[in-house]
Parts: C-alpha cells; sequence; structure tokens
C-alpha cells in the first residue's frame, strides 16, 4: 500500500467526523430553518438518498473491515456498551424510513391519482423491518468472509473508500436533519434560557450524542474506539455543539 492509502487509511476517522461536522453546518446557511428544510422538494429526495447510499456503503465495507480486522487481531465483537449504539442506530433508521414514506411510495408507484396511499399501512411494518435489516448489516459479526483471500489489496482499499465516502455522505445529510435542524433547533425554541437550563441541556446533549452520532459512526469507532485522540476529536465537536446551543438558547 503506498503513502497515499497509509495516509487516508490512518486518517479516514478524522475526515469523517469533520467533514459531517462541517457539512452539516454548511447546510444550514443553505436551509435556515426546519421548515425551510421540510418543504423544499430536496428533502424526501435527501432523505431517500441517505438511505440508500448508507445502505451500499454499508454493506461495502463490510469485506475490507473484516480482511483487516483479522489481520490486526481486533475484537469488535467485545466493543463496549454494543447494545446502546445498536438500539440508538435502530431508532435512527426507523425514524428515517418514516421521513421517505412519501418519496418511496412514490418511486414504487404505491400513490393513486389523486395522492392518496394506497399501501395500507404496509410501509409501517416495513420501516420496521428495515431498520431491523440496516441495524443488522452494520452490527453483524465481523469474521472472516469465505473467498475473501481472492480480492487484492488495492481492490479492498478502492472499496472501501468509495463505503467510506458513501457513508460520510449519508451521515452529513441526516446530521444535518436530526442534529442540526431538530435537536438544535429544539435547543433553541427555549429563548432566553434560565441558568438552571444548562444543565438539562448539557444532560440532553449528552445523550442525544450518545444515540444520535455513535451509532452512525460505529463503523469507524470498531476500530479507533481504544484510541485517545478519537475520543478528544469527539468532545471538542461536542464542546463545539454545546457552545453553539448555548447561545442559541441565552438568544444573545
Amino acid at each position: 500500500m503506498n503513502r497515499q492509502q497509509n495516509y487516508i487509511q490512518e486518517n479516514k476517522s478524522a475526515l469523517f467526523d469533520w467533514v459531517v461536522f462541517i457539512v452539516s453546518i454548511s447546510l444550514g446557511f443553505v436551509f435556515p430553518t426546519f421548515k425551510h428544510f421540510v418543504i423544499s422538494p430536496a428533502f424526501s429526495y435527501c432523505i431517500v438518498a441517505a438511505l440508500l447510499l448508507y445502505t451500499i456503503g454499508s454493506w461495502l465495507k463490510h469485506l475490507p473491515l473484516c480482511q483487516r480486522l483479522m489481520q490486526t487481531g481486533k475484537s469488535p465483537e467485545h466493543f463496549f456498551l454494543l447494545l446502546f449504539p445498536a438500539i440508538g442506530h435502530w431508532l435512527i433508521f426507523f425514524i428515517v424510513a418514516l421521513l421517505s414514506e412519501y418519496q418511496v411510495r412514490k418511486i414504487l408507484g404505491l400513490m393513486s391519482a389523486n395522492g392518496q396511499d394506497t399501501s395500507d399501512g404496509l410501509f409501517s411494518f416495513s420501516s420496521i423491518i428495515f431498520a431491523t435489516f440496516i441495524t443488522w448489516l452494520v452490527f453483524r459479526s465481523k469474521e472472516k468472509v469465505k473467498g475473501a483471500d481472492r480480492f487484492s489489496a488495492t481492490y479492498l482499499f478502492r472499496r472501501e473508500l468509495v463505503a467510506d465516502i458513501f457513508i460520510t455522505a449519508s451521515v452529513s445529510i441526516l446530521s444535518f436533519a436530526f442534529w442540526e435542524k431538530g435537536i438544535i433547533a429544539l435547543l433553541a425554541a427555549r429563548h432566553n434560557a434560565a441558568a438552571t437550563d444548562v444543565g438539562f441541556m448539557f444532560l440532553f446533549l449528552s445523550i442525544a450524542y450518545i444515540f444520535f452520532y455513535l451509532p452512525l459512526r460505529y463503523l469507524f469507532l470498531i476500530e479507533d474506539h481504544s484510541s485517545w485522540q478519537t475520543w478528544k476529536r469527539l468532545l471538542l465537536i461536542f464542546v463545539f455543539l454545546l457552545i453553539r446551543s448555548l447561545f442559541e438558547m441565552i438568544n444573545f
């Protein structure tokens, strides 16, 4: 593996975190409020695109990730608090699947001529199945894949690079929709907040950060959860979000 590939491999987690953070904030200039985002024709397309990119990216990443874990001897099965990110991951994609309902029905031809739903509630059940499937796709056992040895290191690198780009793009969209225009917007609605609200905000953001961002980062966290640099970077991003939310609440 050449120097450029080594650099990308060693820094992909940091690139993922900062790209997601910057893109999420930048999209806020395009859609100033949650209302602007929801009423935009781009809303349903963005959600569906995020679903497809994340699903494809997770599938593509499985093979090279398993190969590397086998070579390095890391054991993701013992990754701490696995249940919490799995639950958070399922909830995220259940909500995302519901939000994509209208656009998916149009694509599948499940809307009548007058715009009425013709799926008889099937989509709600399908959302549960999809959320379960994508959570299994991400959190399934990372054992050696049979026949993987026939793939070259260059192929595995390029396959994972495409996967990482897809996952980063998807999580950037989801972070904007859920974090930037969801959680932070909800806190911003508490104008002129009292000092006692700061403790509530810290607790609320901490829980949301653990149950929202970390699950979407799981495929990277498998390998870098033991790195102190990872947690310092995640803490720094969390502090940025905390300060930004505080300014929104106090309404300077």
